[in-house]
């Protein structure tokens, strides 16, 4: 089993996610590979942090209903016991049902549901992952900030990029970018002379605010941009650029 398709499972397994019949494959790969046995360390210290950056999550209705239901459903009552002790067993009976139906309701409800609130606490783990690394990045000491320029007064967006040769990694953040037209999407160059080179695609949140990271390993060593530009392209991302910069900021020589 190779790291990539490893690291795949390994967000899931750190949140305690991966049935452990997926996990127990797993284990041997970890003991041999110090990657990524680092990696799920990094998910499982950074799933410590969920609780204070993911919303609490409400039950779904349905549950409360179906519960309620299960509870309040007629029991049968055997007509030669005493009424007193009818009574106290329609009391323990109907008490032992509402329990096992909560139970039983709990547990389809996590079988049913158990792979939706995975998708969203691996989501979650990832946003907390890159800011984890966004916060990591402002203590570098050789940290540079590109203030960024919209190219139309209609645009009224404030964009600043962050960045280090030190790390080889670099974080747009700004307000007030409104979203692209459907099927399309912002992406980020850093322009050489005619050569410009995509670091990645990115969207802004509902209220136009801005924080996402970029790789700048892909650069080859020693090439040294002037410029870092931002267009509008096609969803996924292009090859090269199809529209003009709408938003540009200048890089000095360091």
């Amino acid at each position: 089993m190779g790291c990539e398709a490893v690291r795949e499972a390994l967000d899931l397994l750190a949140l305690g996610a991966l049935p452990e019949d997926e996990a127990r494959p797993l284990e041997g790969h970890l003991a041999e590979c110090a990657d990524c046995s680092r990696y799920l360390a990094g998910s499982r210290e950074v799933v410590a942090r969920l609780g204070l950056a993911v919303p609490v999550l409400e039950p779904p209705q349905r549950l409360r209903r179906r519960i309620l239901t299960a509870a309040q459903r007629p029991q049968r009552a055997g007509a030669s016991l005493p009424r007193l002790a009818l009574g106290a067993l329609a009391t323990v009976t109907a008490a032992a049902v509402a329990l096992s139906a909560f139970f039983f309701v709990e547990w389809r409800m996590a079988q049913d549901e158990r792979q939706e609130l995975a998708g969203q606490l691996s989501d979650a783990l990832a946003v907390v992952r890159e800011h984890y690394e966004l916060m990591e990045l402002f203590t570098i000491p050789d940290l540079a900030r590109v203030p960024m320029f919209p190219q139309s007064p209609a645009l009224s967006a404030e964009l600043s990029y962050y960045w280090s040769t030190q790390k080889r990694w670099g974080f747009i953040v700004g307000t007030s970018l409104p979203p692209p037209p459907p099927g399309r999407t912002y992406q980020l160059w850093f322009v050489a002379g005619n050569e410009a080179r995509g670091v990645g695609t990115f969207q802004p949140s509902e209220g136009g605010t801005v924080y996402h990271s970029f790789d700048l390993s892909v650069f080859p060593p020693g090439w040294r941009p002037s410029a870092i530009v931002v267009t509008v392209e096609p969803e996924g991302g292009s090859p090269a650029p199809t529209g003009q910069p709408i938003i540009v900021g200048s890089l000095a020589p360091r």
